[in-house]
């Protein structure tokens, strides 16, 4: 599950750094998507605070949800996690968790099959083993319109389709849904979108000095 999450999260990360790189054709979803990723690479920085529901098959056949909040914050390739508690610093393949309850920092380097969830790894996989469609679309509140994009990613054996949500207003990320081939269900909803509010590398860069007294595991070298 924390595989799963850390997917899903990293996803987020991609789609606020929005790079669709396949050629685009009038009437194409492309062409929308690349005028999206337009608008959000000329943001400075990014903060994206969010609801995350996941729902997974019982064992008496119901549906189990699992609800939670978080924010993150992007600038450029590097983004800080708060989730459940703790903070969680994304760079590359580099993950370190803080959880100051516990007063405890753990770096994990993702290597293997956990490489192909990393921001990087995600942006080409979604850049040239995706199929684009039209899902529809619907009115929220305030009469703003969202279009649905439905990518169906090349290959993988553990997602099956993905839904994604544009505000048509902004042109940003509304919503992310993701349907696994293991019947989980994973749906990301953006609560509010907050841009070029001078967050700094700095802030989203794990500085270890930030944490005196802290019980710090990690690989041996990091």
């Amino acid at each position: 599950m924390m595989t799963h999450t850390f997917r899903t999260l990293s996803t987020l990360v991609v789609l606020s750094l929005c790079t669709f790189g396949t050629q685009a054709q009038s009437g194409d979803p492309l062409t929308l998507l690349k005028e999206v990723e337009k608008k959000t690479l000329a943001y400075t920085d990014q903060t994206i605070q969010f609801t995350m529901v996941i729902e997974a098959p019982g064992r008496d056949g119901k549906k189990v949800q699992r609800k939670t909040s978080g924010k993150v914050e992007v600038v450029g390739e590097k983004a800080l996690l708060s989730l459940n508690g703790q903070l969680i610093f994304l760079e590359g393949a580099r993950v370190t968790t803080v959880s100051e309850e516990d007063e405890e920092i753990v770096v994990r380097k993702l290597d293997g099959d956990e490489t192909q969830f990393t921001p990087a790894a995600l942006v080409k996989k979604y850049e040239t083993g995706s199929n684009f469609q039209w899902a529809g679309e619907e009115t929220v509140a305030n009469g703003v319109k969202i279009v649905y994009i439905r990518m169906k990613p090349k290959n993988n054996v553990d997602v099956r389709d993905v839904v994604l949500g544009i505000n048509m207003r902004t042109k940003r990320i509304h919503s992310y849904q993701e349907f696994g081939t293991n019947d989980v269900t994973t749906t990301l909803r953006i609560v509010q979108y907050d841009v070029n509010q001078g967050v700094t590398l700095q802030k989203v860069t794990f500085n270890k000095s930030k944490y005196p007294g802290y019980d710090y595991v990690a690989p041996t070298g990091m």
